[in-house]
C-alpha cells in the first residue's frame, strides 16, 4: 500500500478492534459501522499484503503481523495526540515562547512585577530574553526575532504598534568623591561641562542620545566618550573619576561601590512596550494583555 493511501482513521480502527478483540466492540466505541470497520480492514490488509486480524465467531485476534503493526500504530496514534494536545496548549497561550526585548535592567518597577505575575500565571510559558539598542531591537522586532519589547519610549514607530507603560525618574551616576554629590538634585547646567561615559554595548547609544538631545538644546555639544566595555566596568570608571553617566531610576536601585546617584531635577524618562500588529503567537497576545491591564491599574 502506498503511503499516502493509509489514513488516520484505518489505523485507528485496528488499534480499537485489537484492544477489544472485536469488530463489534470496535464499532460501539467508535460509532462507526461494524461493515465499514471489517471492509476498510479488509482494504488495509490488501494492500499491506498480510493479514493482521484472524477472524472467528467470537471475535478477532492479531496475527504475528497484526502484533507489530498494532506496536507502531499506537505510538504513532500516542505521538499524533500529544502533538494535537502541545498544539492546542499553546493555541490557547498556554504553553510556548515568548521572547522580550530589553533596553534597560528588569529591576523591581513596573516590568519586574509584569514579569513575575505573567511567570506565575503561565508556568509553562518560557521567556527568552535579549539586551539591544532602540535600533536593535526594532530591527529584531520587524524581522520577527522578538515578540515585544520594553523600552524608553521611542520617537518614531514605524509600522511597529505601541503603549506608553510607566515613567522613571533620572539619575546622574557620580563618583563619591564628585562635588555634586553635596547636592539633593542636579539640573542639566550643573553638569553640561562634563565628560559623560557610555558603553557601546546597550543601553549606551540610547543614552548618548538622550544627553545630546538635551544639551544640545541648550547650544552646548556635550563631551561624550564611548568605550567597549560591560556596564559594571563603565561604573568602575565613573568610581575612579574618569567621568559621569546618565542612569534610569531601574539602574540607580543598584548600588556599586564608589558611585553615588543624584536625581536629573525636572527630567522624566516614559517606558512603552513596542511590537508588530502582525504577531499571532498566543502568549505573547497574554503577555500583551496582561501589559495592558497592568498599565491601566498603575
Amino acid at each position: 500500500m502506498k503511503a499516502f493511501e493509509l489514513e488516520l482513521r484505518h489505523i485507528r480502527y485496528v488499534v480499537t478492534a485489537a484492544r477489544f478483540g472485536s469488530f463489534r466492540k470496535a464499532s460501539s466505541r467508535l460509532g462507526v459501522r461494524e461493515s465499514t470497520i471489517s471492509r476498510q480492514v479488509r482494504n488495509l490488509e490488501d494492500g499491506l499484503g498480510s493479514s493482521l486480524f484472524l477472524r472467528k465467531r467470537s471475535g478477532v485476534s492479531l496475527t504475528q503481523a497484526g502484533s507489530i503493526f498494532v506496536e507502531h500504530a499506537q505510538a504513532a496514534l500516542n505521538e499524533i495526540d500529544r502533538a494535537v494536545g502541545d498544539v492546542g496548549t499553546i493555541g490557547r497561550g498556554r504553553s510556548g515562547t515568548v521572547r522580550v526585548g530589553l533596553s534597560s535592567p528588569l529591576a523591581t518597577g513596573f516590568l519586574g512585577e509584569l514579569l513575575i505575575r505573567f511567570c506565575q500565571q503561565h508556568e509553562a510559558v518560557q521567556l527568552e530574553f535579549v539586551e539591544g539598542t532602540h535600533t536593535q531591537l526594532f530591527e529584531d522586532l520587524e524581522r520577527g526575532n522578538l515578540d515585544i519589547a520594553f523600552m524608553a519610549a521611542p520617537l518614531d514607530t514605524g509600522s511597529l504598534a505601541t503603549k506608553r507603560l510607566w515613567t522613571e525618574d533620572v539619575f546622574v551616576v557620580l563618583s563619591e568623591n564628585d562635588a555634586l554629590t553635596k547636592k539633593s538634585g542636579i539640573a542639566w547646567s550643573d553638569i553640561r561641562l562634563k565628560q559623560f561615559l557610555v558603553t557601546e554595548a546597550a543601553p549606551g547609544r540610547d543614552i548618548e542620545a538622550f544627553v545630546f538631545r538635551h544639551l544640545s538644546s541648550i547650544g552646548y555639544s556635550p563631551r561624550i566618550q564611548r568605550d567597549r566595555v560591560s556596564s559594571q566596568t563603565l561604573m568602575q570608571l565613573v568610581a575612579i573619576g574618569r567621568g559621569i553617566s546618565i542612569a534610569s531610576q531601574s539602574v540607580a536601585e543598584t548600588s556599586f561601590p564608589g558611585i553615588t546617584y543624584r536625581k536629573l531635577e525636572g527630567c522624566a524618562l516614559p517606558f512603552s512596550a513596542v511590537w508588530s500588529t502582525e504577531n499571532d503567537n498566543p502568549p505573547f497576545r497574554r503577555l500583551l494583555s496582561l501589559t495592558a491591564g497592568q498599565a491601566a491599574t498603575a
